[in-house]
């Protein structure tokens, strides 16, 4: 199992925006990529610029056919256009 911690900062103004695509996000991942476990977008109540994505998958190969699937549909620069700041965690439980 894979787990990612994807925290993001959205530009100002693009709060809302960002938070309808992340609802829409979390609903066709769910639906369509097989090997997710989890997929939870978390918006911080103290600052409605930042958001953080907890995932879980049962495998690289699943975050890879994920995050195809996902940018070809959203669009690359669409999806990374909204944000002034990224920082992405891989981990892995420990067995």
């Amino acid at each position: 199992m894979l787990t990612i911690i994807f925290d993001v900062t959205v530009k100002d103004g693009l709060e809302e925006e960002f938070a309808e695509l992340a609802k829409q996000m979390m609903r066709s991942t769910r639906a369509l990529d097989e090997g997710c476990i989890t997929f939870v977008w978390h918006r911080q109540p103290d600052d409605p610029r930042k958001f953080t994505l907890y995932e879980q998958w049962r495998d690289e190969a699943a975050v890879n056919a994920h995050l195809a699937r996902l940018l070809a549909e959203i669009g690359r620069e669409r999806f990374f256009a909204f944000f002034e700041k990224t920082s992405a965690q891989r981990l892995q439980p420990i067995e």
